[in-house]
Parts: C-alpha cells; sequence; structure tokens
C-alpha cells in the first residue's frame, strides 16, 4: 500500500505531498513495516545488487536483482526475491533510500558472496555471463523516519518472517 494517488484536498497535489499543510496518508504492508521498523535498530543496513555482466556489452535489467538483504546466508533465491519486493516497494514510497556507491565501512559482505541465494542466481548464468555482486547501503529518509515514528505509536507486532 503506498501513498494515495488522489489529489491532495489541500492544493490539487499528490496526497503525500505535505507541501500545504494537510495531512498525508501513507499505507504499506505488515511486512513492509515490520522490514522498515529494522531501521530504527540499526540506521544502516547492508544492500547488494545481483548483476549477470554479459561479455558482449549488452545486461538486460532480468540480469538484475536488486537490493538483495539477507537475514542469514542460508536464505534462498525466493526468499531473498521476496525481500528485493518489499524493499523496491519502500524505496518507491521513499521511506528509504540505497546506494551501491556508498558500502558499509568495515562491515563484512563474505555472507553474501556465500550466500545460498547467490550460488543459486550464479546457476540461473547463461550463455557468456559473469555473476557479480556490489556492494552499497540502505538508510531511512526522513519520510521513512516519520512513518516509523507513526508505526511506533500504534506497537506493531513483528511477523515471524519477512
Amino acid at each position: 500500500m503506498g501513498c494515495q494517488q488522489n489529489p491532495c484536498a489541500g492544493c490539487g497535489k499528490n496526497a503525500c505531498c505535505s507541501a500545504c499543510g494537510q495531512a498525508r496518508e501513507i499505507r504499506i504492508r505488515r511486512k513492509d513495516a515490520d522490514f522498515l521498523l529494522r531501521f530504527a535498530e540499526l540506521p544502516f543496513l547492508p544492500a547488494v545488487r545481483f548483476s549477470l555482466r554479459r561479455l558482449n556489452g549488452s545486461s538486460p535489467e532480468s540480469d538484475c536483482l536488486a537490493p538483495v538483504f539477507l537475514s542469514a546466508p542460508s536464505e534462498t533465491f525466493p526468499d531473498v526475491c521476496q525481500t528485493a519486493g518489499i524493499l523496491t516497494r519502500l524505496l518507491e514510497q521513499k521511506l528509504i533510500s540505497v546506494s551501491y556507491t556508498e558500502p558499509l565501512e568495515r562491515f563484512n559482505y563474505s555472507n553474501y558472496v556465500n550466500s545460498a541465494a547467490f550460488t543459486d542466481f550464479c546457476a540461473r548464468a547463461t550463455g557468456f555471463a559473469v555473476p557479480e555482486i556490489e556492494y552499497g547501503s540502505m538508510a531511512l529518509t526522513a519520510l521513512g523516519q516519520e512513518v516509523i515514528d507513526d508505526l511506533e505509536l500504534y506497537v506493531l507486532p513483528r511477523s515471524d518472517k519477512l
């Protein structure tokens, strides 16, 4: 559930504009909220991009999975894809930002390289493709912090699995 796309009653812009002083409403799914609450514990989280570099120079977007976050190195490729969907929704709602030019300093990304999910991703490489991982990080945006503050008011119980 994202920002309501109906025009703002106050100014006619996107309902999430907040520039006119009208209250805005952001709706998110339970699993998205559960993941967002992780940022209340840690301000920055690791993120990586799995990609296949084609030796002929062209790399379709289908050769890429991002953003990837692992809770455990044993997570399966379908689990990682589900989490990537959650993170993509949070990015689209501008609740988090992801940067592949600013990996976390002193973070050991070896769990990503040695993960079951990356091994499965590599097995999907066909033709002349080289699997790669780009290291990065995720952080809350100011809007994301506002949403966390609101979520904490409602004391949402965490789901068992993201």
